[in-house]
């Protein structure tokens, strides 16, 4: 992969269009006459999932050879916080693009910085449960749930909740079964997202009373995935009171798309030989009617991309919502800018999620508090008063002065956007305004949502006030 990237992605593109010409996708786009990456692209448009559904549909009927070879063995299940339910196939040839890929990161910590140890002990996985569904004969979880179920024997017996601790469908009952797991054995690897860490570790030293340190003192490795993790990373040293290695890995129901590869900096390897051919859309051209489209040779550092994916498990020209930039070519280092649907321009200012993440953090850090959670959105009044951006902000520690850390956070949002900083000065929009969110809060909101899996994450920016008006009154606040 790392010697030869451009030739394993143009082996991947050319393998997977002569696997699926005589499925019903692959005859409706000619794949009979697709010799190069440039006829691919002629033939294969870039789609949502709205776009791909009417196939998905076909295969949820019954009808095989759809979008991939037979029928998929799964269907990964995935929403937002807001949107709907979707269902991404997942064949048998793909769930390697999650097992297989999975591997990647630890082994890579392993071989490349001789750190073995964490093999003799446990890791400790946050999970979505251990629910399946049928829906026409096609099992049908969240994709942890389906990697879950078909790790191997090994991996079992260094992985922790079981699947009877997962399959407690009420999220605290499980969070508070694995604190008492935990107790009880040596965890050396967490893998979680940074709000669901929070939880557990708060209630692990609620529990037991103990630092934890003299619970674990053999941990060695934070896996976190998915999102910038700078914002949540002092509250969570508040709990994780000695020296452990961070790792970032960027799963998603298509698949494990990336790993850091290097711990001396940020930045994650795309996994380019594992059943997932990439293509790559400026950012700013997503939403032209003839957007530049390139395959991994033609990116360039310092551009946002939207991401494309072609899978072997059928999907095509993809477009997952996510944005990325390239931060080296040779090796193809990654950092996640944010999602298409996750900014605000509400007034012409097209604040993105990069923006509120690192504004934040650098906040907080002078400040001397510490974020459990945040979202952003445009509050628009009707009642003649001028609108703002209303930041939710639940506090680890508390800010001393609130109304200096909302004029500090202002003021980078405003040195980092000038689109920003021209509506409020020129009082097109009010500085920014923060609604606190009581400890827990986010938590309370996702849980009672059904919002518990291992991928669900908060919107960090939202283009309308949808996911705060069902904050609010879910809070109260």
């Amino acid at each position: 992969m790392l010697a030869d990237p451009l030739g394993c992605q143009e082996r991947l593109m050319q393998s997977f269009v002569e696997e699926a010409k005589h499925t019903a996708f692959g005859k409706d786009h000619d794949f009979d006459n697709i010799r190069s990456y440039e006829d691919f692209k002629a033939r294969v448009p870039l789609r949502n999932y709205e776009q791909l559904l009417p196939y998905i549909e076909r295969i949820k009927a019954g009808e095989k050879d759809i979008l991939w070879k037979g029928r998929p063995a799964y269907f990964g299940k995935t929403s937002g916080t807001t949107s709907k339910t979707k269902y991404i196939p997942v064949t048998e040839d793909s769930l390697n693009n999650h097992i297989g890929a999975g591997q990647y990161s630890a082994l890579n910590y392993a071989c490349k910085y001789n750190k073995v140890a964490f093999v003799k002990g446990k890791s400790l996985f946050f999970s979505d449960g251990h629910f399946f569904e049928d829906i026409n004969g096609i099992k049908t979880a969240p994709i942890s749930t389906i990697g879950n179920s078909r790790v191997p024997w090994w991996y079992k017996w260094l992985r922790l909740p079981s699947d009877e601790i997962n399959a407690i469908p009420d999220y605290k009952e499980r969070i508070g079964a694995m604190i008492d797991l935990a107790g009880k054995n040596d965890i050396r690897i967490i893998v979680a997202m940074p709000v669901w860490l929070l939880v557990f570790l708060r209630g692990l030293k609620e529990k037991t009373g103990n630092d934890f340190k003299q619970l674990f003192p053999n941990f060695q490795l934070l896996i976190l995935s998915g999102m910038d993790y700078e914002p949540f990373l002092p509250e969570i040293k508040k709990y994780i009171d000695m020296p452990f290695d961070v790792y970032e890995t960027y799963p998603s129901t298509e698949g494990l798309l990336a790993y850091q590869d290097c711990l001396e900096e940020r930045g994650m390897q795309l996994i380019l030989n594992n059943g997932i051919f990439f293509e790559f859309v400026p950012v700013n051209e997503v939403f032209n009617e003839n957007p530049k489209r390139v395959s991994l040779n033609e990116v360039e550092t310092g551009i946002s991309y939207a991401m494309v994916l072609n899978t072997n498990a059928g999907l095509w020209g993809y477009i997952n919502g996510d944005t990325v930039r390239f931060k080296t070519v040779f090796p193809h280092r990654i950092e996640i800018t944010g999602r298409i649907a996750q900014y605000i321009s509400a007034f012409g200012e097209h604040v993105t999620v990069e923006e509120t993440e690192k504004s934040i953090a650098e906040t907080a850090n002078e400040c001397n508090a510490t974020i459990v959670e945040y979202t952003v959105a445009p509050n628009i009044k009707d009642d003649g008063t001028l609108p703002y951006h209303e930041w939710f902000i639940e506090f680890g520690e508390m800010p001393k002065d609130m109304a200096d850390f909302a004029a500090r956070l202002d003021k980078k949002i405003c040195e980092r956007n000038f689109s920003y900083k021209d509506v409020v000065t020129h009082k097109a929009i009010e500085p920014l305004k923060i609604t606190l969110v009581p400890k827990g809060g986010f938590e309370e909101f996702l849980r009672v949502a059904g919002k518990t899996g291992l991928q669900q994450k908060v919107p960090h920016a939202r283009n309308d006030y949808q996911f705060a008006a069902q904050l609010k009154q879910a809070l109260s606040l």
